[in-house]
């Protein structure tokens, strides 16, 4: 078969020949250090909700995500229905899904969610061994694991804030005046971003802390999601178990309560029945154990991939 372009042109020797086969220098712009970072972190942003793959990768994280928003979507609902009757706001007559609560109705979609994806992030470039491909260039291990960090920090807060937004929009243009509603709900705004990023933040530490240890998705799904269940349930038994401080403080080292605890504080709300509320514990003290794990957590994941073998 013949084409316009001649032959590649060969150098022989008696050991070989040389092809020249055409191939240039990159003249265009080299982005550096910061390029390889944003790329990798909008690649694993994608990855996170399986765009990009095929349609199976889709089906958990986008399905969870959408499970998410059915809350949200009930509440508008009803208050507009309570607005069609004119019973809003009267009587005593409300949504129990309101902001401060909104977390609790899809706690257990956003930890599945993250179970999920923690590992895909992770353990497929573990298990495929191009690591060294990533660190062969102006990327550095620091840089590969706080840009994964930050992609499924990010992926966390579209699910959780998304609701909340829906939930915003839906109450405001659904009240009869509008600008009151508005200007009523924007008043929710500081904690509902304050809560929405310590969730992201903690919950998204401790799943990249434990996925970076093993590239197989199971190990990690089950060590994640072990992380969230187990904490409350020894928390609960060791409150009623043993008596003074002792038995109040262990419920700092559940993921889920720490979270209760942070929602009562930034809503400036009582904690619903339960163990928080059974440790009675002031709400900085919240603060402080979520703010040090998230701190330590990123610190082991930045150092196993320092120590990682690529």
């Amino acid at each position: 078969m013949t084409s316009g372009h001649p032959p590649p042109a060969a150098a022989t020797s008696p050991t070989g020949s040389i092809y020249d086969l055409g191939y240039q220098r990159y003249d265009g712009p080299r982005l550096g250090r910061r390029g390889a970072v944003t790329a990798l972190f909008a690649h694993s942003l994608r990855a996170s909700f399986g765009i990009g793959r095929g349609g199976r990768a889709k089906v958990v994280p986008l399905g969870l995500a959408g499970l998410a928003l059915l809350p949200a979507l009930v509440a508008v609902g009803l208050q507009a229905l309570l607005g069609r009757a004119g019973l809003a706001g009267q009587g005593g007559v409300s949504s129990p899904i309101r902001y401060d609560t909104y977390y609790g109705y899809v706690e257990t979609l956003v930890m599945l969610f993250v179970a999920a994806q923690a590992p895909e992030l992770l353990g497929r470039d573990q298990r495929y061994h191009v690591l060294s491909l990533y660190f062969s260039r102006a990327l550095r291990r620091a840089d590969y694991a706080l840009a994964k960090g930050a992609a499924l920090v990010t992926a966390i807060l579209i699910v959780v804030l998304a609701p909340q937004a829906l939930l915003f929009v839906g109450l405001s243009l659904s009240d009869r005046d509008v600008p009151a509603a508005i200007a009523r709900n924007a008043a929710f705004l500081p904690p509902v971003i304050a809560q929405a990023l310590a969730i992201s933040l903690l919950l998204g530490s401790v799943s990249l802390a434990l996925a970076a240890w093993t590239p197989r998705r199971a190990w990690a799904t089950a060590l994640i999601i072990g992380a969230f269940i187990v904490p409350p349930v020894i928390a609960q038994v060791v409150l009623r178990v043993v008596p003074g401080d002792l038995g109040r403080v262990i419920v700092l080292l559940s993921p889920n309560d720490v979270l209760a605890g942070l929602n009562a504080l930034f809503f400036d709300r009582a904690p619903g029945p339960g163990t928080v509320a059974q440790a009675d514990l002031p709400g900085p003290l919240y603060l402080a154990a979520a703010t040090v794990p998230i701190a330590l957590l990123l610190a082991v994941l930045v150092r196993r991939y320092q120590r990682i073998a690529a």
